[in-house]
């Protein structure tokens, strides 16, 4: 019982840094011919695949501060930028967007990107034309500056009806500041062929890992002792030595 027990603590203890460098050793021209022909992979995909083109737009947050506490002042200015990051992405100005471009909401979502540094916002879209691309971000930022703009009538105290701002925080406070160009195409070069490098590298792991699981010889004398619990009396050392003399090969390797 004693001896069972301690095999399978001998067992448990797992592979250690010697074990690794000997199993990747063992099988690195296998690991090296995945890793290279799932990097391939990655780039000839990005090579043949259908070229997208990105249109950027910027437009600029007006805000005019009336506090004379600047801490305020950046926190306020951070707080209606991220607003109108927020802002372009809604419904309310999908919808519009939409039904101007017949583009569904879900597909402009995929391909829009909004972010913002400072109080300036970009707004950006990708599309396999890049005359589209330029279209559908001018057709989002006039969008969004109109409904930040909207407003309703509504009677003063006097009985008037006036224009009353219905987006208070975002009224003329959003810009067109620098109209979108024509779409520049976009290079998925180098993310498809670290995809396919990633993807090489797990697809290696798991032959190697395949490859353990069914061998079952043993690998050295430490590793004979160790599960078999019996030592080892003696062994048949790996050598080089010349037998050209022979007909064999120098420096060959016998053991």
């Amino acid at each position: 019982m004693d001896e069972e027990k301690q095999i399978i603590e001998e067992e448990s203890r797992g592979l250690t840094f010697k074990d690794i460098l000997f199993i990747i050793r063992k099988h690195w021209i296998a690991i090296v011919c995945f890793i290279l022909c799932g990097a391939a992979v990655g780039l000839t995909v990005a090579l043949v695949e259908v070229p997208t083109y990105q249109s950027t737009g910027t437009m600029l947050v007006s805000y005019e501060s009336t506090s004379q506490n600047l801490t305020q002042d950046y926190t306020f200015s951070n707080y209606i930028s991220n607003t109108f990051v927020v802002f372009l992405k809604e419904n309310i100005v999908l919808d519009k967007v939409s039904e101007r471009t017949d583009i569904s909401v879900q597909e402009l979502r995929d391909n829009l990107s909004v972010s913002n540094t400072a109080l300036v916002i970009k707004v950006s879209y990708t599309n396999h034309d890049p005359e589209e691309a330029r279209r559908v971000v001018d057709v989002v930022i006039n969008t969004a500056q109109e409904v930040a703009d909207t407003t309703e009538k509504v009677l003063n105290e006097e009985g008037v009806l006036v224009d009353k701002p219905v987006y208070h925080l975002l009224y003329d406070n959003l810009k067109v500041f620098s109209p979108p160009k024509v779409g520049t195409r976009v290079s998925h070069v180098l993310r498809n062929t670290a995809i396919g490098f990633g993807a090489g590298v797990g697809a290696a792991f798991l032959y190697v890992l395949i490859r353990q699981m069914f061998d079952n010889t043993f690998k050295s004398s430490d590793e004979i002792e160790r599960i078999l619990n019996i030592p080892v009396l003696a062994g048949i050392p790996e050598y080089q030595f010349d037998d050209e003399k022979k007909g064999g090969k120098k420096g060959g390797k016998k053991r």
